[in-house]
């Protein structure tokens, strides 16, 4: 299987972002390339079903054509970590039924697969507590890494990026992400600080981007993405494995 998975150092840091905008990045360089979110939970309850915003994000990004059992084979309802959900709910959470509908869209995505983790690398995935770190493992991609700019994020990078090491995943690099002036007058110096604890490539920092709604600002993450891996004449054949 091809493709990357995007994790993060905690939850709300922009992964969805991030992955969206990678998304839309690859398939403007001409990159047949799909998005996924294995399980994501905080859905909100629309005429009896469960909806997933983030998944929904990643399937538009990609052409809006996909399945979209496949894009997000578990959604669960309450805002928890998905093991801890899938518990409370009363349902199964499924490596195998992830990685089955993973295979499904590698095959109608030649390119590669985006696959968007939940919250951090360790948090429990399903009824074993399997991590997002077992998952990538399993799933055999490489991983990037999706922090926030501001105060905190060297302590968390650093902690993420040493579990990724641990566990013989490759990660790609870190993309930053600011969500306020102050956040991005801080990214850089923490970028370099990142670069030189961990080794890891700091591949961009997206600023912050006023827009009318999730996938515009997506829209011009992408065109940052565009920019900052120009610089490092990064394409996609570079990020997934």
């Amino acid at each position: 299987m091809r493709g990357i998975f995007v994790t993060g150092t905690d939850t709300g840091v922009g992964k969805t972002l991030v992955s969206t905008a990678l998304i839309l990045w690859a398939r403007a360089r001409g990159a047949n390339v799909g998005g996924m979110k294995p399980a994501e939970s905080g859905c909100a309850r629309v005429g009896g079903r469960l909806v997933p915003a983030d998944a929904e994000l990643l399937r538009r990004a990609a052409g809006g054509e996909d399945d979209l059992e496949r894009v997000c084979p578990h959604r669960l309802e309450a805002p928890l970590a998905p093991g801890v959900a899938a518990a409370r709910e009363g349902v199964e959470v499924s490596l195998e039924r992830a990685r089955e509908a993973l295979r499904a869209l590698c095959a109608a995505h030649p390119d590669g697969v985006v696959v968007e983790g939940a919250g951090g690398l360790l948090l429990p995935m399903d009824a074993e507590f399997r991590t997002v770190a077992d998952w990538i493992a399993e799933f055999g991609l490489p991983a990037l890494v999706v922090a926030r700019g501001g105060l905190g994020t060297i302590n968390h990078t650093a902690l993420t990026l040493e579990a990724l090491a641990a566990r013989r995943i490759v990660c790609r690099g870190v993309v930053l992400v600011a969500r306020t002036a102050e956040e991005e007058a801080a990214a850089a110096a923490n970028a370099e600080a990142i670069r030189r604890l961990a080794g890891a490539p700091i591949l961009a920092i997206v600023p912050p981007l006023p827009a009318p709604d999730p996938f515009e600002r997506a829209r011009r993450a992408a065109q940052v993405l565009e920019r900052e891996f120009a610089g490092r004449k990064l394409d996609p054949a570079d990020l997934f494995a």
